[in-house]
């Protein structure tokens, strides 16, 4: 027989007794009398435990004995509808159209099969009517429903601005609606709107304290928004709450590193790994913190690990490049430096990081094509412009001053490749363009005079460049 559990899914005792009946009818190979009733939470009862060929099985049952009743072909459209047969049920769904023009569970269905379809126009259009038709009906709850399902699938075109609006009125005639409260704080991270975002999952926490993932996509949140304080508080709660949720300690290790905070970082990814086992990233991101720390070594250790589970990934190709060029062994590193950025090409910074290598081993010219690359993904970073103009300042000044001075919407770009112009007009003895870039950048901003003398500290010597610094001092 069936046992407590199975009553759960809203079936009483009775329906058992008949659908044990039903059981035994087929195992027979004979034919009893059934309510259509009987027949439809029979049929239903199939869906749920998704036993979809025996809920075939009684519909052709069901349509024998009571030829009449659409709750049957609607059923079958259903069915086909999730076994992939789409045009079949939107076959059936036309017809129950026209028989049946004011069954909600019609166009529900006729949508859910355009949405698999991606058809989402249509696919809206019926979610639209089949909520007119259950607010005529005042069947407010399949309302919240089929509104629920149209926010979804207009966040399945990114129309995130429309889901909210449904997401909106829901929550409106069901406050406490979690799901609702859940997406509709999706719907807000996807489209910027943090401190809605926010405002949202606090009020799902709120109500449901102990959800790790809410407290999880709360911190993401912070993170984004450069909360790191908050951020690490949200983290934190998730894996009080649930201690084997990897993914909030990897998120707090990343944290701890933007912070400067290797060692806590160290021991988050480490606790990551713990409870999934190695896993290459992980093992990259946690020889990251050994080598902010100086540990080389240990650093090595686990970029080689991590290189030895994936091969294609990056990040450890790039780590060992660093770190080996930081040893001094640069030709070692650039070989690193150069599968990292063959495994991701279209990475500007992995470009600007073997450029660097290339240009202390006095290869120019593979370092100049490297940055170039690099400046095709990136047009306007500086590192990369500055690194170029020294190479070109190499073969001659007035070229590199020249490649500056060409560039598009130079007031645009970071004030560093200005300041970094005027050191290379001072070097090709064009001394008063040099003092008027720098007087301008330095006016707009006091810390140039850092930039300044990083590309050129003798310009802590040279009166003209002072003079500007004491004017400003004035």
């Amino acid at each position: 027989m069936f046992d407590d559990d199975e009553e759960e899914d809203g079936f009483d005792s009775q329906f058992y007794s008949e659908l044990e009946r039903f059981e035994k009818m087929l195992e027979d190979k004979e034919a009893y009398y059934f309510d259509s009733e009987i027949l439809e939470q029979i049929i239903d009862h199939f869906i749920i435990k998704n036993q979809l060929k025996k809920g075939l099985t009684a519909i052709e049952f069901a349509q024998d004995q009571h030829p009449n009743n659409n709750t049957f072909e609607l059923r079958k459209a259903q069915i086909f509808s999730t076994t992939g047969k789409l045009k079949e049920s939107l076959l059936i769904l036309q017809q129950l159209e026209k028989n049946e023009p004011f069954n909600t569970e019609v166009y529900v269905t006729k949508a859910s099969v355009f949405s698999q379809l991606r058809d989402h126009e249509n696919a809206i259009k019926y979610f639209e009517k089949a909520i007119d038709i259950a607010s005529d009906q005042e069947e407010d709850w399949e309302v919240e429903d089929i509104r629920f399902d149209l926010a979804l699938e207009y966040e399945s075109i990114h129309d995130y601005n429309n889901a909210i609006k449904e997401l909106k009125k829901l929550l409106q005639a069901s406050p406490e609606n979690e799901s609702a409260i859940y997406e509709i704080a999706y719907c807000y991270e996807r489209i910027g709107d943090f401190d809605k975002c926010i405002e949202y999952y606090q009020m799902y926490i709120d109500n449901n304290p102990y959800s790790f993932t809410a407290w999880y996509n709360l911190g993401n949140i912070y993170f984004l928004k450069n909360n790191v304080e908050k951020a690490l508080w949200a983290y934190d709660y998730s894996t009080i709450i649930n201690e084997e949720f990897s993914s909030a300690y990897f998120n707090m290790g990343n944290t701890y590193m933007q912070i400067g905070e290797y060692q806590k970082a160290l021991t988050a990814y480490a606790k990551c790994i713990d409870i999934d086992g190695d896993d290459a990233l992980t093992l990259s991101y946690l020889a990251e913190a050994y080598e902010r720390l100086e540990r080389y070594d240990e650093a090595l250790e686990y970029y080689e690990k991590s290189k030895s589970i994936n091969d294609e990934l990056a990040e450890p190709w790039l780590g060992i490049g660093i770190i080996k060029e930081l040893q001094g062994f640069t030709t070692e590193a650039i070989q690193y430096l150069q599968r990292a950025a063959e495994l991701q090409p279209e990475n500007a910074n992995y470009r600007l990081v073997l450029a660097e290598a290339l240009y202390k081993a006095e290869r120019f010219i593979e370092a100049e094509n490297e940055l170039e690359t690099a400046l095709q993904s990136d047009p306007k970073y500086a590192e990369a412009i500055i690194l170029l103009a020294r190479i070109k300042a190499e073969f001659s000044i007035e070229d590199a001053v020249d490649y500056i001075a060409s560039l598009e919407h130079l007031s645009d770009l970071d004030s560093s490749v200005r300041i970094f112009f005027s050191v290379l007009l001072w070097q090709n003895g064009q001394k008063t363009e040099s003092l008027l870039v720098f007087k301008k950048e330095y006016l707009i901003d006091a810390n140039s005079a850092k930039t300044l003398f990083l590309h050129f500290p003798e310009a802590q010597e040279i009166p003209e460049f002072l003079q500007i610094l004491d004017l400003n001092n004035d």
